[in-house]
């Protein structure tokens, strides 16, 4: 025994088998082994522990098993007719570590093997796997069964294996193996599969099928499916046949692919690929042969309305290095983009297209048209400028990129912007380049504004780079129009500027803007500055803009989601004078306030309410006050409504002769007034009208009760007669531009009258001056009148006729009957401002002397 042992370890030694620390503890020990013919260890070990003979009992520590290449060629490799006679055996290994596959560690494995009366047993178990496989020397019969998690053997897998098979080995190998996945798929990716393989061998011919046996959910809602196995066929490891289908369903269609190779060569087959759906058509046909791939001229309607074609057919080499012509046209809505001359080069990694490319067609109502010749490589581009036009009526737009603006590292360009849009000139420029952080650069653009006389300038300042999937506009970004006259009015200059960094992105956009504009200066009336901020939350805009010398404030909200932008207006002012300046209408006091909402479809509308409290205001020499009123506001197209929402009220309206206590409802497009129900306290009576209108085309009566006569005597300082009593009447009033005609007006006593003409230093010299004219005075100068009446006119300058019958006793002269019939004409216009300026000089005099 022990010659043989030494014979053993003598042959042992000679094929590569070292040994390190041998020792004795309840059987042959070995610390460190490892068996290396040559220069590799294929395996190693630690801790063998030799306990018996019979049974050969070995147990292992670890084995680690290493890839070694042998250089021999294992194409004509043979398998033994049976695995060889040996004595029976037991092998177990606690930690069996093999050598790294496709990247990944495979786990520890616990092994067993025996043979026990010439039957063969493996077991071989991880933390989440297991492998059992039989084999009965006797007859040959084999049979192999396993399961576990695919996790173990993919560093991303997900799912679990199965494998079964049985068959007979004993002389020439056969059998039958079936391999199945379940819930397979990679743990980055949602989609999973169950994967069925069953294959058949006899010797090193075999035969094997492969199919899906659920559709696999691919990339939105595709989904993959093998409607017919997938069927291969060879010998050893040479493939003789191929066939098989694929299928592709998704919302667009399907996409059918059939191949099959001829009968005896993979080398050379033939295939069809078929598009069919709502958003798919098409078919391709194609063919290998002599490692090239033929593909026949097709015309294919792919989804989101894209198209391709050619004409001829396209020969593709599969191999490494090769060339292929690819005149093509693609097609995207109406627009078409024709490649020709075309030709791909590859070698290895390395590729380099070299041709022309064309574009003409309708994109957002805009013709364009551009080209590019040149050379696209892994390496860059090298050409002409790559040139575009784009035109739509009188706009026009040109974009150009010259290649040599592009950067290799760190990868940039700038390309310039030229022409007309919207009736405003363009001219600007998009830099680009990839740095550390991603891609950034700057637009910038310069335009006037055609509605200016002169300046106008608008300009456009944006840094900008990419984040994630968000374009981010930097802090300071600036679009700004500089100071310009429009007629006769001096814009001041428009600074919009970011505050902080502005994200932009399928969400809208999300950020701060601050707003400041100068304000107009007109030849009569200035605006001051207005300033403000905006916040940017999606697509939904809040804006507070305030013009702080008049302490007014503005707050809008717009909502650019849906397909109307939308959105709601508040605004706050207190009437000042400095609003008025240089204006007809000079607010004096009180307060504006509204709010409103905003649509912009078709067209922009807007609607609102307005209300002034306690307002004052002066109109030159008419003055009102205590102006209270609600009024409701709408614009669509440029074309404006105003209504009152209830009475518009003013408490005092002077216009040479006080009224108090007005109260009116309104209509007006801004060009049209009408107003109704018009009530008013005036000279101690009272002013009804059902309606006026401003401008009108016919007289519209007015009423007037209750007129008192001492107050209408009043108005004259001092009073030339003394008058009491009461008229009243009616009025047709027609109110023009610049305008106001009385037309038939009539006036009547309502009481009996009373006429005093005082003895007044004129009267006098009257008297004195003509003796019927005398006589005429004593008749009138103290008379009772039960019966009055006055017919007036006047015309649009202004002046009035009067006709007046007056029929009266005098009671100082024995009741003395006086009928007296009057005449009189006067410009009312020139009276009336005669008589405010003449009210305005003594309330002057008055606070004078007061002081």
């Amino acid at each position: 025994m022990l010659i043989l042992a030494l014979a053993v370890a003598g042959w042992l030694h000679s094929q590569g088998l070292r040994v390190g620390k041998p020792g004795w503890h309840n059987g042959l020990t070995l610390a460190q082994w490892r068996w290396q013919p040559d220069d590799c260890a294929p395996l190693a070990g630690t801790d063998l522990v030799l306990s018996d003979l019979f049974p050969v009992t070995v147990h292992m520590g670890t084995v680690t098993v290493a890839a070694c290449d042998s250089g021999a060629d294992d194409d004509g490799a043979v398998l033994p007719p049976s695995l060889p006679w040996t004595p029976p055996f037991l092998l177990s290994i606690d930690a069996m570590q093999a050598p790294e596959i496709g990247g990944v560690v495979p786990p520890p494995l616990q092994v067993t093997a025996r043979q026990q009366q010439q039957h063969w047993s493996l077991k071989v178990e991880s933390t989440a796997s297991h492998l059992q496989a039989d084999y009965e020397r006797g007859d040959g019969q084999w049979s192999v069964s396993g399961n576990g998690a695919l996790n173990e053997w993919l560093a991303d897998g997900k799912g679990r294996w199965q494998l079964d098979g049985e068959g007979v080995w004993q002389g020439q190998p056969a059998g039958t193996l079936s391999a199945t996945l379940e819930d397979a798929g990679l743990q980055s990716q949602p989609q999973k599969a169950d994967l069925a393989m069953k294959a058949r061998f006899t010797g090193a011919q075999w035969q094997a099928e492969m199919r899906l046996t659920e559709p696999l959910a691919v990339h939105g809602q595709w989904q993959l499916a093998i409607p017919e196995p997938l069927s291969l066929q060879g010998q050893g490891i040479a493939l003789w046949q191929a066939r098989g289908q694929l299928q592709l369903q998704g919302p667009p269609g399907q996409i059918h692919v059939s191949a099959g190779s001829d009968e005896d060569s993979v080398e050379q087959g033939a295939g069809r690929v078929v598009l069919e759906g709502p958003e798919l058509d098409g078919q391709v046909d194609f063919q290998w042969q002599d490692r090239r791939l033929t593909l026949a001229p097709a015309s294919l309607t792919l989804p989101e309305q894209v198209s391709a074609r050619w004409e001829q057919p396209l020969q593709v080499p599969m191999s490494e290095d090769g060339d292929v012509e690819l005149p093509l046209w693609l097609g995207y809505q109406d627009l078409r983009l024709q490649a020709n001359p075309s030709r791909l080069q590859w070698q290895g990694k390395h590729w380099q297209w070299q041709g022309a490319l064309a574009l003409q067609g309708q994109w957002q109502g805009f013709q364009l048209e551009g080209h590019w010749q040149g050379q696209a490589a892994s390496k860059g581009l090298q050409g002409e400028p790559i040139i575009l036009d784009a035109r739509n009526g009188d706009d026009h737009l040109a974009f150009r990129l010259p290649l040599e603006t592009l950067q290799r590292a760190p990868y940039g360009a700038r390309a310039t912007l030229k022409g007309q849009y919207a009736g405003y000139p363009l001219d600007g420029s998009l830099s680009f380049r990839r740095g550390e952080s991603g891609w950034q650069g700057t637009l910038s653009a310069t335009s006037s504004l055609p509605d200016y006389d002169r300046g106008g300038q608008v300009s456009l300042q944006v840094p900008w780079h990419l984040q994630q999937d968000a374009v981010v506009l930097a802090d300071g970004s600036r679009l700004s129009i500089s100071e310009g006259l429009v007629e006769q009015v001096l814009l001041r200059p428009l600074t919009v500027t970011t505050r902080g960094p502005v994200t932009v992105d399928t969400a809208g956009a999300h950020g701060q803007l601050q707003l400041r504009s100068g304000g107009l200066l007109a030849a009569r009336w200035r605006l001051p500055v207005v300033s403000g901020n905006a916040r940017l939350t999606g697509k939904k805009v809040t804006a507070r803009l305030a013009i702080a010398d008049w302490q007014s404030e503005l707050t809008a909200q717009a909502s650019l989601a849906g397909e109307t932008p939308q959105g709601r207006f508040q605004i706050h002012s207190p009437l000042i004078s400095a609003m008025g300046q240089g204006l007809a209408m000079t607010p004096r006091k009180g307060s504006l306030s509204g709010e409103g909402h905003w649509q912009w479809g078709d067209t922009l509308s807007a609607q609102g309410t307005m209300r002034l409290a306690d307002s004052a205001v002066d109109w030159g020499s008419v003055t009102a006050r205590g102006i209270q009123g609600t009024l409701e506001g709408h614009y669509r197209d440029g074309a404006v409504s105003l209504k009152s929402a209830g009475p518009v009220t003013a408490s005092a309206l002077d216009i040479g002769t006080p009224i108090t206590d007005l109260s009116l409802q309104m209509e007006s497009d801004l060009s049209q007034w009408q107003f109704t129900d018009i009530r008013a306290e005036l000279l101690g009576g009272s002013l009804r009208s059902p309606a006026l209108d401003w401008p009108s085309s016919r007289p519209q009566p007015v009423v007037i009760t209750r007129i008192d006569l001492e107050q209408v005597a009043a108005l004259q300082n001092p009073p030339a007669v003394f008058l009491d009593g009461r008229v009243g009447g009616y009025v047709p009033l027609q109110l023009g531009m610049d305008f106001m005609v009385v037309e038939g007006a009539r006036l009547a006593n309502e009481e009996t009258l009373s006429l005093r003409i005082p003895p007044s230093s004129s009267v006098q010299s009257m008297a004195s001056a003509n003796q019927a004219v005398k006589l005429a005075l004593e008749s009138l100068s103290v008379l009772t009148i039960p019966d009055f009446q006055a017919r007036m006119n006047m015309d649009r300058e202004g002046w009035l006729e009067a006709a007046v019958t007056i029929k009266g006793v005098n009671p100082q002269r024995n009741n003395l009957p006086v009928v007296f019939n009057y005449t009189h004409r006067e410009n009312m216009l020139v009276l009336m401002r005669s008589l405010r300026i003449g009210d305005d000089i003594t309330d002057k005099l008055r606070t004078e002397n007061a002081q």
